[in-house]
């Protein structure tokens, strides 16, 4: 069944006209046909479009499929934009798909990119819920200095990944599957990674120092690579 983005009024859904518009010129869709409407606070409406046009269209009396889609647990992604655009909303679209809750873009003393444009950013991702069929609409937040990032992380569990010489550092799956039912929240770094200052910072806020393998990732590997070991973490 197909999925649209949609403003709910009660038990009603109203498209916008980029979505009216796809619904009736590219899938033919017409009256009396069944579609599920995500609202972005977690629910799919499923119900008869009761009418359609190039402008609007409307879902009437919606069914409410609570909890749609919804991933156990909570992953907060902390990443320093890439200076390629394209290779950000490929992480983005991916961690929608994984379950990731929220991502926050930062800035830092390496960050090769600090101007985006969020509605852009945004538009990724609700094609990546209803691609996926999720309900809820990660939150996008930033782009924020990397030390208020610090001080706003509230999660029980955080990491920052840094490639440290010689320092002790833990290999993130397996500290994640130590502790699953926690809430986490993982900072990736820019293209040349954190300095060691925003390292130490970091470890002074109760963060753990970790790494993800022997091999050397790009920013947007190494997001998906941390939001993949959070959706893993339950199945061993």
């Amino acid at each position: 069944m197909h999925h649209f983005w949609g403003l709910r009024q009660g038990r009603n859904l109203i498209l916008n006209e980029e979505e009216s518009r796809h619904a009736r010129s590219v899938l033919r869709l017409s009256d009396g046909d069944h579609i599920r409407v995500l609202d972005g606070e977690g629910s799919a409406w499923e119900g008869p479009i009761q009418f359609i046009n190039k402008r609007d269209a409307m879902v009437a009396n919606a069914l409410e499929l609570q909890h749609y889609g919804a991933v156990s647990g909570s992953f907060h992604l902390y990443v320093a934009p890439t200076k390629n655009l394209d290779r950000l909303e490929w992480l983005l679209e991916k961690s929608v798909e994984m379950g990731m809750h929220s991502l926050t873009l930062l800035e830092c003393a390496r960050s090769e990119r600090r101007r985006l444009k969020l509605d852009r950013l945004e538009r990724v991702m609700q094609a990546a819920c209803k691609q996926s069929g999720k309900g809820r609409l990660p939150l996008l937040c930033g782009p924020i200095p990397f030390e208020q990032a610090l001080e706003a992380c509230t999660c029980e569990q955080k990491a920052i990944a840094a490639l440290m010489d010689g320092a002790d550092s833990h290999f993130l799956p397996p500290l994640i599957r130590s502790n699953p039912e926690a809430s986490w929240s993982v900072f990736i770094g820019p293209e040349g990674d954190f300095t060691e200052s925003e390292v130490s910072a970091a470890q002074s806020k109760g963060f753990a120092l970790v790494h993800l393998g022997p091999h050397r990732l790009r920013t947007e590997t190494a997001g998906l690579y941390a939001v993949t070991a959070f959706a893993q973490r339950l199945g061993g």
